[in-house]
């Protein structure tokens, strides 16, 4: 080897620890925290958003920079040790859940680090039920067996962080296919890649990894992270409609109206939407009602701001003084000084009547904005409902108008032949002429009215206005609609049994109704507060206060008291006057007091007597809107049930007149083509027959208006109605007196 070639050796291993000294501070750098991936529900997927978080709450100083580290290792988080804890797979039971109501062996499919733990912490709810809890441990490369999947009735997932979407696709699509509904424990984002739906305890995975970023940014700033001691939840289920269909299960109505509908049935194109559906879908996606819901959310700090004022109040004071040479010489007796001292005061509220007022008002109006949420969602479930059969309605109204177009159309034709071999005149060709132009006319407007009933209905559903709507047709025959019901077919028998159904009917309303709940709260509010402003004519305000202060500095000619000069005249006389038992005061030093204290205002411009003179105002005014809402509930009731009574009977009667209609219609089209009828009578014969058939088709759908309206008279839903819901609005004398006596 020549000399160039050891030069290169040398240089070569010369440059490679210093390369290595150079990158080895960029890995660092670059790595400034790792994280077992396991404790994030989805693993390394939601790194990219812990990572964002963390540049959010860095604010101008470097960001942290997470990376994942190996199965037990990485960071230490206070509070994270597993992802989902015993007290976190407890707090709500799942076995409770619609489709694990009644099976008998349940599969427990998680991580095989995890499931062992969770089947542990879940062994006595499923013992209480007589479930059969199976743990079943799986990873990416394995599938459950066929034989394990066609024992179990329904399964449980918990966190998945080592599945990514496409893995956790192919999981759920396997047990979807084998007939096993699935319920997503920890991660609500399993329903979309195919569970069935998450237990309402799942975790809120934004706001959870939120938490977690900011612990690590704790860390990242030198400061000590708190324990993470909850766990953030979901506000509702989430529910995938698609898979539901695909098992062929049907949710009940209760759980549509409170849970986030997923897939392609929640949002349908070409599939139809039941009235339930639409119904679920509007309490769950309108904006409205989500801005009502968040008001009352906003509202309820009022509570926490009134008892507030009974909490501590410590805060700091500090106090500066000057005095120069000039303001010294214009008083008397006084020197050049320069002070500043520094305090803390603790103010302790101990009684007052305004405050305790404040807090009972603040949890009235609470519950009364919640009563007002829940009858706003009443008012828009029933705008829904009666949109929907609007919806029905006009389509039945457009095939029955269709059907006389084409009636129209081929009289015209017949006309026109009869015409060309002279057996009608030019006049009679005309009037089938203006007769099919105004049934062209009729059947367009219609399609008008329902695509614009289309928009509104698509826009309370908080769907895009131009999406396909295809609404299905309720089966009055049914029990849900009161089809078949026994105890219907009793109100109907006569004018007695009616009267007796309302007379019940208005009783549960005037008990139960959300908007006199709302009432009932504001009442006791007012009347809370008119006492208070009664008793503040007579009653201190009583409050503790302690304060500490301390002389940051002193000085100046006047710093000191003329008796504490060093002169020694001075403190000779000084000490004569302490010997004979007459102390003085020193200067400066640290002082501290503690009291309390009690205020009572004589008079404060008539501002008292006015806010109690407005709270009895305040007072009469909401007895009168209590009284006239429970004169409108009843109204509204009695006229909702006399129609709904109606309304059903019309739907045969409405039927019969049909049949007649176009009995007598076929039998003047054969007078007419005989030459025994003239067209007027024809004409008016189509006529009867398009009115009867549109009456006919109305028939049922204002039948379940009525219905609707009943329902929402009585504080229920409006839709179809489980045996609940019908042993409440078709409640015997007897029901009356078990619920009266429950009571």
């Amino acid at each position: 080897m020549n000399v160039t070639a050891w030069k290169r050796l040398f240089i070569a291993l010369l440059h490679a620890p210093l390369l290595i000294l150079l990158l080895v501070p960029a890995a660092a750098q670059a790595a400034d925290a790792t994280l077992d991936p396991r404790l994030l529900p989805g693993g390394k997927a939601d790194l990219p958003f812990l990572q964002q978080e963390l540049e959010r709450l860095s604010a101008g100083r470097p960001t942290l920079v997470v990376m994942p580290a190996m199965p037990g290792a990485g960071t230490r988080l206070p509070g994270l040790d597993v992802l989902e804890t015993r007290t976190f797979l407890t707090a709500t039971d799942p076995f409770g859940l619609e489709p694990l109501d009644g099976a008998s062996r349940v599969l427990l499919i998680g991580s095989a680090w995890a499931v062992d733990a969770a089947a542990e912490a879940l062994a006595d709810q499923a013992r209480g039920r007589g479930i059969a809890l199976i743990p079943l441990a799986v990873d990416v490369y394995a599938e459950p067996g066929n034989a394990i999947l066609q024992d179990a009735d329904a399964a449980l997932i918990l966190a998945l962080p080592e599945f990514d979407a496409a893995a956790q696709r192919g999981l759920f699509a396997r047990l979807t296919d084998a007939g096993v509904p699935s319920v997503a424990l920890t991660d609500a984002r399993q329903v979309e890649r195919g569970a069935l739906f998450s237990s309402p305890g799942a975790l809120d995975v934004e706001a959870w990894l939120r938490r977690v970023a900011l612990r690590l940014d704790d860390i990242a700033a030198g400061r000590a992270p708190e324990a993470i001691d909850s766990r953030p939840e979901l506000s509702r289920s989430w529910l995938n409609l698609e898979t539901a269909a695909r098992l062929d299960w049907s949710p009940s109505f209760a759980l549509l109206s409170r849970s986030r509908l997923l897939g392609e049935a929640a949002s349908p194109t070409a599939s139809t939407l039941s009235l339930g559906q639409a119904v679920a879908l509007a309490l769950a996606d309108n904006l409205g009602l989500a801005a009502a819901r968040q008001e009352v959310d906003v509202e309820a700090f009022g509570r926490e701001l009134a008892a507030s004022r009974y909490r501590p109040n410590l805060y700091l004071e500090a106090t500066g003084r000057l005095i120069d040479e000039t303001r010294a010489r214009a008083a008397l007796g006084q020197q050049p000084e320069r002070l500043a001292s520094g305090g803390a005061v603790l103010e302790q509220l101990l009684f007052s009547e305004p405050a305790l007022a404040a807090i009972e008002i603040a949890d009235s109006l609470d519950r009364a904005r919640r009563a007002e949420l829940e009858v706003e969602s009443l008012d828009l479930a029933l705008d829904v409902s009666r949109e929907f059969l609007d919806l029905l309605r006009l389509e039945a109204s457009r095939a029955v108008l269709e059907a006389d177009l084409e009636l129209a159309r081929a009289q015209r034709d017949q006309a026109v032949r009869g015409e060309a071999a002279g057996a009608v005149g030019r006049g009679e060709v005309a009037r089938f002429e203006a007769e099919l132009a105004q049934a062209r006319e009729r059947q367009e407007q219609v399609v008008a009215d329902r695509e614009r009933l289309k928009i509104a209905v698509n826009r309370r559903l908080g769907r895009t206005p131009a999406a396909s709507l295809a609404p299905a047709e309720p089966d009055l025959e049914s029990l849900e609609w009161l089809g078949g019901d026994a105890r219907f077919s009793e109100v109907l028998d006569s004018p007695e049994s009616l009267a007796a159904w309302q007379e019940r009917l208005v009783t549960a309303a005037l008990r139960d109704a959300a908007e006199l709940e709302a009432l009932g709260e504001l009442r006791h509010a007012v009347q809370r507060e008119l006492t208070s402003r009664r008793r503040a004519f007579w009653l201190p305000e009583v409050g503790l206060e302690a304060r500490y202060t301390g002389e940051l500095y002193r000085g100046g000619e006047g710093a000191r008291a003329p008796w504490e000069s060093p002169s020694p005249v001075v403190q000779l006389g000084v000490g004569a006057l302490e010997r004979a038992g007459l102390s003085l005061p020193e200067t400066g030093g640290d002082q501290w007091s503690i009291g309390v204290s009690a205020r009572l205002p004589l008079y404060a411009g008539g501002r008292r007597s006015i806010e109690r003179d407005r709270a009895a105002a305040r007072l009469e005014q909401v007895a009168l809107e209590d009284a006239e809402a429970r004169l409108g509930l009843e109204a509204r009731l009695r006229a909702a049930s006399v129609e709904l009574v109606a309304a059903w009977r019309r739907i045969t009667l409405r039927e019969e007149a049909q049949g007649h209609a176009q009995e007598a219609l076929k039998l003047a089209e054969v007078a007419w083509r005989e030459g025994a009828l003239p067209q007027v009578a024809l004409i008016d014969a189509r006529t009867s027959a398009r009115q009867a058939g549109l009456a006919a088709a109305e028939a049922r759908w204002l039948a379940l208006q009525a219905l609707v309206h009943l329902q929402r008279a009585l504080g229920m839903t409006p839709g179809p109605m489980e045996a609940f819901a019908r042993d409440r609005l078709l409640m015997s004398a007897a029901t009356m007196e078990r619920r009266g006596e429950g009571r």
